[in-house]
């Protein structure tokens, strides 16, 4: 039965769980004000927030995973869970600081190396994004662990003291330095600096501070290849960002940053419907005898899915250009405005994705992942610096958007190995297609018609698709329902 201290703690875990793209949408009218920030600051703090993300993933081992999916197995007995809380503590610890320590000391180096030319320094923004990289990977294990221990509480003050502390100090730093990074680096220095510490006295007060090597052999021989899919998805994720910073400049990566973080709401729309869906169709599949294959009931919550997302998307799509100048300021920035229907293009596609990744966790197949990520992380990077040199930033937005259709393909001919499909093709195939191709031609059209008549009739199109689609069953209660459950 479904209790509701069960339904209140799943609320905890997804909403707060979400506070960092919260964060990146919060901070974006800051960022984005001339006065506060200049185009190619803009840029060069987006280079920095994502060497944090990528320092994050490098020195905790994806241990975060370790720490929360493995804790069944050590709590039944109190100095077996000491042991895994307090050697997962140290092995965060001294791994980290190791590489925190190399990576401080050869920054330079690599900045010249990769970046011959370029005016970038490494000191001391880089080094701070580092060690904040470096804070930030064991408070997620922290939080990680907290999940599996069933302590909302806890998780939720943690994460809103994060939230709290970066907000409030980056927007205050932005006010008393504007014109630097000052304020946004050490806003989320000091957050992360709490959070290390809140983790820290957790671990410090449950774990036994002793060596056991059974605990980090289990550890190894779990995170490893967790930790190397989570360095292809940064790959994937990123990578864009540091070729146009080489190739172009630092404007040239805040006009396409920005444009990647416009879509951070569509993200977090569908991380936010699948978190919703996903234990449904779980429960689907168990009750059919773990049959690896589509059928009905699985199939109409992919369909709830699919109608939100292609009925929001082109809205988004439409109200951006207008909705957009009201909060941000840098006029620079509006560049960005003739990425979008390729990126939300790409977001479609996106669909596809959730619907593929589904049997692959569920029927544990996740094997399948770092394969999937490797072949698309080649790809990304070959045609992101031949298409950038050819096109600028256009050419990022393209190599994104084929990078999310060959990602699809390449799911499916894995996926398609163990599972058998049975969907309605005109729901789930023919009509995130037809948006595609849409959204492709408004691309095509953006110097020759007028956007905000293009952006309309894809959004009238897609309504009337939708209707017609779902005619024999679409309702707002039917929906709701979906939701409900």
């Amino acid at each position: 039965m479904i209790t509701k201290s069960f339904i209140k703690s799943s609320l905890t875990y997804t909403v707060i769980g979400a506070l960092p793209f919260a964060s990146s949408i919060v901070l974006l009218p800051f960022y984005g004000n001339k006065n506060l920030l200049s185009t190619d600051d803009f840029g060069l703090l987006a280079i920095f927030i994502i060497l944090s993300e990528l320092a994050r993933i490098l020195f905790s081992f994806s241990a975060e995973s370790f720490l929360g999916n493995t804790y069944i197995h050590y709590r039944n007995s109190k100095l077996d869970e000491e042991k895994f809380l307090g050697t997962s503590f140290l092995f965060l610890l001294m791994y980290g600081t190791i590489l925190t320590f190399l990576f401080g000391l050869s920054g330079n180096l690599l900045i010249s190396w990769i970046y011959p030319g370029k005016s970038i320094e490494f000191y001391p923004f880089g080094l701070i994004s580092l060690i904040t990289g470096f804070f930030n990977g064991i408070f997620k294990a922290y939080t990680s662990h907290l999940i599996f221990r069933e302590k909302p509480t806890p998780y939720f003050w943690s994460n809103i003291l994060h939230f709290t502390l970066v907000i409030v100090i980056s927007i205050g730093g932005l006010y008393l330095f504007p014109q630097s990074l000052t304020g946004p680096i050490w806003g989320r220095f000091i957050g992360a600096m709490a959070t290390f510490i809140w983790a820290v006295i957790f671990f410090v007060k449950h774990g036994r501070l002793s060596w056991d090597s059974k605990v980090f052999k289990h550890l190894i021989k779990y995170s490893a290849p967790i930790y190397f899919h989570n360095i292809l998805y940064w790959v994937i994720s990123n990578i864009d960002r540091y070729i146009i910073l080489g190739l172009l400049n630092q404007g040239s990566v805040a006009v396409f940053d920005f444009a990647l973080k416009i879509t951070l709401a569509i993200e977090f729309l569908q991380n936010g419907l699948s978190a919703a869906i996903l234990p449904k169709v779980f429960q689907q599949w168990k009750s059919k005898n773990d049959v690896p294959q589509g059928n009905v009931d699985v199939n109409k919550y992919f369909h709830v899915f699919a109608l939100i997302n292609l009925t929001l998307i082109p809205l988004y799509l439409l109200l951006i250009p207008y909705f957009v100048p009201f909060l941000v300021n840098n006029s620079d920035l509006y560049q960005s405005f003739t990425l979008l229907p390729l990126l939300f293009a790409g977001m479609v596609v996106r669909i596809w994705y959730y619907v593929l990744a589904s049997p692959v966790f569920y029927f544990q197949k996740t094997s399948i992942l770092p394969k999937v990520f490797l072949i698309t992380a080649v790809f990304q990077i070959a045609t992101t610096y031949l298409m950038v040199d050819f096109k600028g930033i256009q050419g990022a937005a393209i190599t994104n958007f084929l990078t999310k259709i060959l990602q699809v393909l390449v799911m499916f001919f894995y996926v398609k190995q163990f599972y058998r499909f049975k969907v309605n093709r005109a729901k789930l195939v023919v009509y995130p297609a037809i948006l595609v191709l849409l959204l492709t031609i408004a691309t095509l059209l953006d110097e020759l018609c007028n956007n905000f008549m293009v952006y309309s009739l894809i959004g009238v199109a897609s309504l009337i698709l939708g209707y017609f689609t779902y005619r024999k069953e679409i309702s707002i209660s039917w929906i709701k329902e979906m939701l409900k459950k």
